[in-house]
């Protein structure tokens, strides 16, 4: 019993010093703090309560358990080169504040990239009001305080066999499951040189799987509110506007796709791809192949289901659809072909007109008693004085609006809005506010295939 003991004391004090050593070399880059120690016989070691916070956030990492399974206790003690038969790594109660410092970095790195393009409008998120896209800040506004999540990790080597098996679970809470599986065709002990065993290895299959578990919902919920619609009202509207979008620009896409996607829209919705490439796919393959996409897909035998129903690949001219979906425009003149017409309220007014009597009626002999023609009410309808909004304004007239608020929309899908400053013979200024200061965008008559003028 006290050689047990001693054993185990040796193997716990063992663990320690790995996770000491670790949070040491983490500490230029992050503060790592740990509850306590977990050693269990069978092999499997980790930590509870472990919390990371990188310097430059101010929000830590917090994961409630890591655990990790590589082998038996024996394996920890005495050590070894040779990667191990099979590896565990479960990362249970894993939280990111959405507040986070990195999550304010990467909302501002999105609204950088829309400065370049500030009318913008992703396809996905057409019909949803006011918003033109789905990021960090959308995600809050979908409810979301804190991402919470599981992750699970799971490697198999077969040195006999000469297969690699790489497995991973990703479960965001009330957000989506992600699971996915890759299978190689290479020598495990290779993993020691991943510059030998990326160059030697090939694909067998690979298989990714997703299940919509409050994603979908939320953003539903979200979108019809923000366009004052019902919930399902918004999801067909917003099919029809994405419909609209695929067609004004060009992208041939099958009818099942159509309804694929709608389906991927629902509560609850599913979608699994599978590669399982002929003969395997490697490194030589994709050097080959990178100049002929339908090539390239046909070799990787790809498979799509969504809600269990399979999706058709036959028959798709996949060089084709690729340089239209490349090509594809903002979902911006979409959004604005399907906008409600303003309805000007009218006021009715009634002006009491005189009924006028022929000069000549006296001349007239009359028989019977002449009746005085009653007063005619003449209703008259006088419009509210308009609410300012953007209208389109020919490019001709632009002269008289220096100073006014505009949206100009180019053939080359980047648009610009901000105040116009300059008008001349060869083309326009528009000033705009950015994140850095004010920007001005010269912008030539040949470019313009729209403009809007608040006023």
């Amino acid at each position: 019993m006290l050689v047990a003991a001693a054993v185990y004391g040796t193997y716990w004090y063992q663990v320690k010093n790995k996770v000491d050593e670790l949070a040491e070399q983490l500490a230029p880059f992050a503060d790592v703090q740990y509850g306590t120690i977990y050693a269990h016989p069978n092999g499997t070691v980790g930590v509870n309560a472990l919390s990371i916070t990188p310097l430059a956030m101010h929000a830590p990492i917090s994961i409630s358990q890591v655990r990790i399974r590589a082998g038996t206790p024996f394996d920890l003690l005495l050590g070894s080169d040779e990667p191990p038969e099979e590896l565990f790594v479960t990362l249970a109660g894993v939280e990111q504040s959405m507040e986070s410092a990195f999550f304010h970095e990467l909302q501002k790195q999105m609204d950088l990239v829309r400065e370049a393009n500030p009318l913008y409008i992703s396809p996905a998120a057409l019909g949803c009001g006011n918003i033109r896209q789905f990021d960090v800040n959308a995600v809050r506004m979908m409810g979301y305080r804190d991402l919470e999540m599981d992750v699970e990790l799971h490697y198999r080597g077969d040195d006999v066999a000469r297969k690699i098996t790489f497995e991973a679970m990703v479960d965001v809470r009330n957000m989506g499951e992600t699971r996915m599986k890759m299978a190689f065709s290479a020598d495990p002990r290779q993993l020691k040189n991943p510059l030998m065993a990326t160059g030697s290895a090939r694909l067998d299959a690979f298989e990714v799987d997703y299940r919509d578990t409050g994603y979908n919902q939320r953003l539903t919920s979200l979108c019809a509110r923000e366009a004052e619609m019902q919930p399902a009202t918004y999801r067909r509207h917003h099919h029809e506007l994405f419909a609209r979008w695929v067609e004004v620009n060009g992208i041939e896409l099958p009818d099942a796709w159509m309804a694929a996607y709608a389906d991927l829209q629902q509560n609850g919705a599913r979608m699994s791809l599978a590669l399982t490439p002929i003969g395997g796919f490697g490194s030589a393959e994709m050097m080959v192949m990178s100049d002929d996409p339908r090539y390239l897909i046909e070799k990787l035998n790809p498979s799509v289901t969504i809600n269990d129903t399979a999706l058709d690949l036959n028959g798709v001219q996949w060089n084709e659809l690729l340089v239209q979906v490349a090509q594809a425009g903002s979902g911006t003149r979409v959004a604005r072909e399907r906008q409600p017409v303003p309805v000007v309220d009218e006021v009715v007014a009634e002006e009491v007109v005189e009924a006028v009597v022929d000069a000549d009626a006296s001349a007239v002999t009359v028989t019977e008693p002449v009746e005085t023609a009653a007063p005619v009410t003449k209703i008259t309808r006088v419009a509210k004085p308009r609410a300012k909004s953007f209208q389109e304004t020919p490019v001709a007239k632009l002269g008289g609006h220096v100073g006014a608020h505009v949206r100009i929309f180019t053939y080359f899908g980047n648009d610009v809005e901000g105040r116009l400053v300059a008008v001349d013979a060869d083309g326009i200024r528009v000033e705009q506010r950015l994140a850095q200061g004010m920007a001005e965008y010269p912008l030539e008559y040949a470019r313009i295939q729209q403009v809007e003028v608040y006023r």
